[in-house]
């Protein structure tokens, strides 16, 4: 089994509504942030009644791992051969005779199969829950910018969420999809093309909302990126851990082999010049 490793990056997507857009459509459905339902209803809060007290934006984290394989190989296979008429009693093929066997109307030409097969497949994970981000494959081809140094990510009004799963833990799951068993005589390839592995920030604002008559606070969050809502929990906690690249892409030419299924298999790794431009300027 061979393995190709492709460069490994960082990207953050821009966002592409203003925050004066994204402030005005939380402002537009601040009296829904304190719930939905008849007891709401006949409790609804009026707009007057609720301010903005804190806004807060966020980066979030989610990989996507992408991979192409490729087996070539040969098998040996009979394959059996229709007689033309019933007269037919032997057939020559290249020199070699064959009689044709009357129960079956035909003869058996021993074969080698050459055989080629190639599928690609991809992943999008959550960075924190590691759960599938069903709509991350509709963001990653917009506009982005490549981050080399995580340490300038943060800000005094953006909060980053440090992944909680790492490169490996994607990459896993992969190839353990894009492993198979090969019915062979030979294999002449088996490889695979890690084509991305690449973490993504998606920036989000949270909008905090206070409704005095009843003192109760609501959150409101907006992707900045696609302007989809989503209920809120409580504005993050700023958090002080550093973001180790080196720890994230924990991914090598020493230690992808240990990613495959089956212990027994010999891994050639090829390295290609991973995080390079990183590494000889830190």
């Amino acid at each position: 089994m061979e393995i190709e490793l492709a460069d490994q990056h960082v990207f953050v997507l821009d966002e592409r509504l203003t925050v004066d857009e994204i402030r005005q459509r939380a402002m537009d459905r601040r009296s829904g942030a304190f719930g939905s339902g008849l007891g709401n209803l006949l409790q609804r809060p009026k707009a007057d009644d609720i301010e903005l007290v804190a806004s807060q934006r966020r980066l979030e984290p989610f990989w996507h791992v992408a991979c192409q394989a490729r087996y070539v190989y040969d098998r040996s296979r009979d394959y059996t051969i229709p007689a033309s008429s019933p007269e037919v009693r032997q057939v020559t093929v290249h020199g070699e005779e064959y009689t044709i066997n009357a129960a079956a109307g035909g003869f058996v030409l021993p074969t080698v199969e050459h055989c080629r097969e190639e599928f690609g497949a991809e992943l999008f994970v959550d960075g924190v829950s590691g759960a599938p981000a069903p709509d991350a494959a509709a963001i990653v081809t917009g506009p982005r910018q490549e981050v080399e140094d995580l340490s300038g990510l943060g800000g005094e009004d953006t909060i980053v969420l440090a992944p909680e799963q790492r490169a490996s833990f994607v990459v896993r799951q992969l190839l353990g999809t894009m492993m198979k068993p090969v019915q062979a005589d030979r294999i002449i390839e088996e490889s695979m093309t890690l084509q991305n592995i690449d973490l993504y920030y998606r920036p989000w604002w949270a909008f905090e909302f206070h409704w005095k008559p009843k003192d109760k606070k609501a959150v409101v969050e907006l992707d900045a990126v696609t302007g989809q809502m989503r209920p809120g929990q409580a504005l993050a906690a700023r958090v002080t851990k550093m973001i180790n690249r080196d720890a994230l892409f924990d991914i090598g030419a020493d230690t992808v082999g240990l990613l495959v299924p089956g212990g027994s298999i010999a891994v050639k790794v090829a390295r290609l010049a991973i995080d390079q431009s990183h590494r000889t300027s830190s």
